[in-house]
């Protein structure tokens, strides 16, 4: 009698997962406003015990009800994808990953007594078919990790509740196994950073019959910036992928790095505007880092650049039907640094296998301004005090020059110093009564 209610117990996920597929998928054929706000109530009642999502699913209500921007954006999105693409957005990635994945990782880690991180990032080749001014994925030797390694590392994930990857590169649609882990794991939903100028309309129709990946394709500006960084022709190139994602109903957006160069472009409203007329239904603001042999530090956004690019972003968010995300200047919204491995957050595996995490550290002795999340840019101090305490090893060649040569070292000490000048009044004034480091929770 034990056993059957145990056996019947272990079926109940599945059979609610199903359930609230059906009743969402039914909601889906009559979009509008008040039916957005039933399928987010519809996942609320899988969230159990699980804080967290639970306030995540009450600000995306708050926000269907009193942000016009948000609510076009989440109809349109719902409206363009393809079935498949439709589906598994909502079952991979919200109910999957977001709630019932999270729900057993939060188990998992209370069991191990270690926080599991949401998802991690995975590039599995170094090889890229450009060659652009900087990149740091240039500096790794031309390594590609096979199939059976990836194929095992996301059997794993899944076992621990995790169901939400990034690909990275090098160039991921290079690598040979890419579609056929896409089709193993369907149950998972993937994020694909790419340069974009390999998806030609059947990779794209591939993708929308999958339904389960979404490109983030960079760009750096327009054409003119485009193509001087990553060749000519390029820009031209991505258009046209973004033309075939479009057609066949695929999950798409940009992604950009900020440079001194580039980043009051980036946050122009001309630049959203035609990315969201593109298709784009999201992207992703990174800043310029300075790692790599002779790093330029002349482009790094200046302290200035990036105050504006915050200040942007929000408008931005209030204003355009597009999710944009600023992996710096969010700090206050994830609680800090997402890169080191820690609950909520993720770690990177590169093409030779090796796991980049820095966790134990943040929130950076006593440093509490989430403005200021980054180990590299904001608290140089803190990477090369765990390099030095740790060991810990470059992955490429001339990484060591970010901790070891004295011009990149002052250069980003100065550099830390005015940011938090500057933000350090901000924390306190706007966010530090309300925004605690995930450490603090």
């Amino acid at each position: 009698m034990q056993n059957n209610k145990s056996k019947d117990k272990s079926k109940q996920p599945s059979i609610i997962k199903r359930k609230a597929i059906k009743q969402i998928m039914m909601l889906m054929s009559n979009l509008s406003p008040a039916n957005l706000i039933r399928m987010v109530s519809i996942g609320e009642k899988l969230l159990i015990r699980n804080k967290s999502r639970a306030n995540e699913a009450s600000g995306i209500k708050k926000a269907i009800k009193n942000n016009p921007a948000a609510t076009k954006l989440i109809l349109d999105t719902l409206s363009s994808l393809s079935k498949n693409c439709k589906e598994k957005f909502i079952e991979n990635f919200f109910i999957n990953a977001a709630i019932l994945g999270s729900q057993k990782s939060m188990k998992v880690g209370k069991k191990i007594g270690f926080g599991l991180p949401w998802f991690f990032v995975i590039s599995p080749t170094a090889k890229c078919n450009l060659k652009c001014v900087g990149c740091y994925a240039f500096e790794y030797q031309k390594n590609s990790l096979p199939f059976e390694v990836v194929d095992r590392v996301l059997n794993e994930a899944k076992e621990l509740g995790i169901h939400f990857i990034t690909i990275s590169g090098g160039e991921p649609f290079i690598w040979p196994h890419l579609f056929k882990i896409l089709e193993k794991h369907n149950d998972m939903f993937f994020q694909i950073y790419t340069n974009g100028t390999l998806i030609n309309e059947q990779v794209a129709k591939r993708l929308s019959e999958l339904g389960n990946a979404a490109p983030a394709i960079s760009v750096e500006g327009f054409e003119k910036k485009t193509d001087e960084r990553r060749g000519k022709g390029t820009f031209q190139k991505i258009m046209k992928a973004m033309d075939n994602l479009k057609k066949h109903g695929v999950l798409f957006g940009f992604s950009a790095t900020c440079t001194s160069k580039s980043s009051d472009v980036l946050v122009s409203d001309e630049f959203i505007d035609f990315f969201v007329k593109k298709g784009c239904k999201f992207g992703w603001y990174f800043q310029y880092i300075p790692i790599g042999r002779k790093p330029a530090l002349n482009l790094m956004s200046s302290v200035a650049q990036r105050g504006h690019l915050r200040e942007r972003v929000s408008e931005i968010r209030n204003t355009k039907p597009i999710f944009i995300g600023d992996f710096w200047n969010d700090g206050p919204y994830v609680h800090g640094c997402l890169a080191g491995a820690r609950p909520g957050g993720y770690f990177h595996i590169n093409c030779n296998g090796d796991v980049e995490p820095i966790r134990e550290a943040a929130p950076y002795c006593d440093n509490k301004n989430l403005l200021t999340p980054c180990a590299l840019i904001d608290n140089p101090q803190v990477a090369r005090d765990t390099v030095k305490k740790y060991g810990a090893k470059p992955s490429y060649s001339g990484g060591e020059d970010f901790v070891e040569d004295p011009k990149v070292t002052k250069f980003l000490d100065d550099y830390s110093k005015e940011y938090h000048k500057i933000t350090d009044p901000i924390w306190e004034k706007e966010f530090a009564g309300h925004s605690k480091h995930w450490k603090d929770r």
